[in-house]
């Protein structure tokens, strides 16, 4: 007796092969390569996701960077050093000096020194005291003289006289004065 595997035409445990071929194994799929296929794909999405979201992220915070720098420039363009005549009111910070300020020779101590006098308002909504430095320059850019001027605390709308302290031989030769907030 023979086995039917042996029998032509009998099934066996892979399909008949025509004669002079060995027979083939069974078709195997390739799981482990769908698998790597999907798990580089949902990498690829998770990266591309990301930067999508870091470019807006960045975006938002450029932005918010240029309005806090137009912000702060406002700011500082309001207490930079700005030319100024003696007599003219003008407004430096929270303060305003009042019109009728005066420059004069102070020769109370000896020699001829700068004086300032005026007064100066607050014009925030905060109680504020005023520091500014006046430059007195001549034609060639030269600082002849400085003084700092001060107020005591001020209410919003207050008035008071300014103390300046001066740190130059006076002259008269004096081309411009530059005023900036100084605290």
């Amino acid at each position: 007796m023979t086995t039917p595997s042996t029998m032509p035409g009998a099934p066996g445990p892979y399909p008949q092969a025509p004669y002079g071929q060995p027979p083939q194994p069974p078709k195997k799929r390739r799981t482990w390569l769908i698998v790597l296929l999907v798990i580089l794909a949902v990498m690829l999405m998770g990266i591309v996701g990301c930067v999508a979201l870091v470019g807006t992220a960045g975006k938002a915070v450029t932005e918010v960077s240029a309005s806090q720098q137009a912000s702060q420039q406002a700011e500082e363009d309001r207490n930079a050093p700005r030319e100024v005549t003696p007599g003219k009111a003008f407004t430096i910070g929270s303060h305003k000096v009042l019109a009728g300020w005066k420059v004069e020779a102070d020769s109370t101590f000896g020699d001829a020194e700068f004086q300032v006098t005026g007064r100066a308002k607050n014009v925030s909504e905060a109680t504020s005291t005023m520091f500014i430095h006046l430059k007195f320059i001549d034609k060639s850019g030269e600082v002849l003289g400085n003084v700092d001027c001060s107020t005591g605390d001020l209410e919003p709308g207050q008035t008071e006289r300014m103390n300046c302290l001066s740190d130059g031989r006076y002259t008269n030769k004096y081309d411009k004065v530059t005023a900036e907030a100084d605290f």
